[in-house]
């Protein structure tokens, strides 16, 4: 049952859609007698935190589409008790889109049902605009990925908690501050378990000393400032009262008796993907800057790269306190914290020194089980398989992750490396399917996907699109799920008799326009841009890549199993019949052979480009015969072949090219493997 049917959106008028907004809501009701289960039901455009009587519930509106929002359900009879009681919500509004989000109106919709008692949202929902976050405009993470932000601890009055009586900032939802039904989606319940918030990771301070604010700069970002200030290294007992000597624990609170301001350095011991959780006794208005990474190849965390920023502030309110960010989910391994004492002359104990009990991340973590095993003799061969498992669950949250620090964004060429390792070490098959479907809703007219989903980006890479068939049929073959292959069909013969219709000389020309980025590989000639024969870097168009066709070739072959698995006989062997076509036009317009091995264009303004990937791919689509084949694979495996050399990001290809070949390369995988994979 859809306990949200014919419930309201709400959400406060005056307020419009600006950017970045906070918003706080609050809902006082009674419960009467004994609590039966009780359940509540949420969504929120863009994100929420939820309370009640001030015990923290839970967090994580799932990155849905518009039209197609989704709720989450709270098993809540553990936060309530009879008499009054109090839900609060916090909401974050983006207004603006990044990798993962496609902005729409703001709203706020809840249900809970207690026995015959029902609490919703409506005109008995109270709000404020949040008096601790700052909204507005603020500088971006990066560019793929949402606000960095500034929380003011000075102004929380602890309005989530039973015994705080709201004052004249509050008002009702009224009439006009309830959203026609008719104008917001009915939302569906989560596709996806919710994310296991776990307990906040270990942490210890490895470096510590004093800072100078070198460009406090209205026009630089946080991040910049922090990536430039000054730092003088200080023994631990210089800023530490009681400690002698470093690391310094954070496990029982450290006093920071330093005048001065100060910067700390905090290992949380890996890589981790969760919530900032601050935990401090400080003076009102003291201020702590927190940046976060994954290495210290700057021999500090680096905050600022390139237009990304990996900072945000926090402004103490007196006394201990605890502050956990649930907006967004940072990753890495460091934080570094500048931390200035609060210098305002009117606080009597200005000059109090901070205790800081506690930096670091509680990690968010998509529930699942690890069922695969791998076993070897060789301990680097055991070790790299543990980081590869661990490192795909750092990157599973609503959907697979490109990475989790600088874009948490859903690639479909990303999306089928990881669904294919994560069919072997999980066994798991909704994941994939929910990023299956998220990629596919991503549908343009012109035939291709967006580059991510769920987003609305200017530019889209057409081999990825291609990619997106790979991992519908592989979801099949391994899941065995043909009534989702069947869902996605329509939309697979649509797709290709976009592609079909566009052929030209048998083969399929890239696309022009500003949109296309003919992308394959971060590798020489292969990232989108390319030596034109006057030397100059230029966008190519009239022209026929190889890469492109013998995708489309492998993605012929790939709607072709969904067909026939879903009973559709007569399509399966037209996509045979035009694959068959493809590949004889494939070999007939890239083969040189005088260098033995596949051009990677063919076309208008281009030189001669020979790339690893190219002769993988020919190898993986059947372009070429057993006997070439052969000879290719002899070449990939040469240490000094002539040919541009795929990346780790597309060795995916390498790999497969060369064991449909196991007998005589499984070993040369295995070796290739232990070298660049254990540096």
């Amino acid at each position: 049952m859809n306990f949200l049917k014919n419930q309201n959106w709400v959400w406060p008028a005056g307020l419009a859609a600006e950017v970045n907004q906070f918003v706080e809501f609050r809902h006082e009701f009674s419960l009467d007698g004994n609590i039966d289960d009780a359940e509540l039901c949420i969504a929120a455009d863009t994100n929420y935190v939820l309370w009640l009587n001030g015990e923290f519930v839970g967090t994580g509106q799932f990155s849905d589409y518009p039209d197609e929002k989704t709720y989450s359900e709270f098993s809540v009879r553990q936060h309530l008790r009879v008499g009054k009681n109090v839900l609060a919500v916090l909401v974050n509004y983006l207004g603006e889109g990044h990798f993962s989000y496609i902005p729409a109106r703001p709203g706020l919709i809840y249900i809970m049902h207690s026995g015959d008692v029902v609490i919703a949202s409506g005109t008995d929902t109270n709000y404020r605009k949040s008096k601790c976050y700052r909204s507005g405009s603020a500088a971006k993470i990066t560019g793929q990925m949402a606000f960095t932000f500034e929380y003011d601890a000075t102004a929380d009055d602890s309005w989530q908690r039973l015994d705080y009586h709201p004052n004249d900032q509050w008002k009702s939802i009224i009439a006009n501050d309830i959203i026609p039904q008719e104008t917001m989606p009915l939302p569906q319940p989560r596709p996806l378990k919710k994310l296991q918030i776990l307990r906040r990771t270990a942490a210890e301070i490895v470096a510590q000393g004093a800072y100078k604010r070198i460009e406090n700069d209205k026009n630089k970002t946080l991040a910049e400032m922090m990536q430039t200030d000054y730092l003088s290294a200080r023994e631990a007992n210089k800023i530490f009262k009681g400690v002698t000597e470093s690391p310094v624990s954070l496990d029982s609170g450290r006093e920071i008796i330093s005048e001065e301001n100060t910067y700390l350095l905090v290992d949380i011991g890996r890589e981790e993907c969760g919530y900032l959780d601050l935990e401090i006794d400080a003076t009102e208005g003291a201020i702590v800057d927190i940046a976060w990474g994954e290495h210290l190849d700057d021999l500090r965390v680096r905050a600022s790269t390139g237009l990304r920023n990996f900072a945000s502030r926090y402004i103490c309110k007196s006394g201990k306190q605890r502050f956990t960010h649930y907006f967004t989910r940072w990753a890495g391994r460091y934080l570094q914290l500048h931390i200035s004492k609060s210098d305002n002359p009117e606080k009597d104990e200005a000059k109090k020194n901070l205790v800081l009990h506690y930096a670091g991340l509680m990690p968010a973590e998509y529930p699942v089980e690890e069922k695969g095993e791998f076993h070897s003799p060789d301990n680097l061969q055991n070790k790299i398989y543990e980081v590869a498992v661990r490192t795909l669950l750092l990157c599973m949250h609503e959907h697979y992750e490109d990475c989790p620090w600088r874009e948490q964004a859903l690639y479909a060429n990303d999306m089928r490396n990881q669904a294919l390792c994560g069919y072997y070490c999980f066994g798991e098959y909704e994941f994939p399917k929910v990023s299956l479907s998220l990629l596919g809703r991503g549908f343009n007219d012109d035939g291709f996907l967006e580059l991510c989903a769920p987003a609305k980006i200017p530019i889209t890479i057409p081999s990825f699109s291609m990619v997106w068939f790979l991992a519908l049929a592989d979801h099949l073959r391994f899941s065995g799920d043909v009534e989702f292959a069947r869902r996605w069909l329509p939309q697979v013969q649509k797709m290709m008799n976009i592609y079909i219709a566009n052929i030209s000389d048998d083969l399929l020309p890239s696309p022009k326009g500003k949109r296309y980025w003919h992308f394959y590989d971060w590798a020489d000639g292969l990232n989108g841009s390319y030596p034109s024969t006057e030397g100059q870097y230029k966008l190519m168009t009239n022209r026929f890549d190889a890469p492109l066709n013998m995708l489309f070739c492998l993605a012929l072959d790939a709607a072709s199993f969904l067909s026939l698995a879903c009973g559709d006989d007569e399509q399966a062997k037209d996509y045979d019949d035009c694959a068959k076509r493809l590949k004889h036009a494939c070999n007939q317009r890239f083969w040189d052979a005088k260098e033995n091995a596949y051009q990677t264009y063919s076309g208008t303004d281009c030189r001669e480009h020979f790339a690893e990937l190219t002769q993988a791919l020919a190898i993986c689509a059947g372009v070429c015969s057993d006997d070439v084949a052969a000879k290719l694979r002899k070449k990939l495996a040469s240490a000094r072949n002539g040919l541009v050399e795929t990346t780790l990001s597309q060795s995916f290809y390498k790999f497969e090219a060369m064991m449909m070949d196991a007998e005589h390369y499984g070993r040369w995988v295995f070796d290739k493997i232990l070298r660049d994979w254990s540096e």
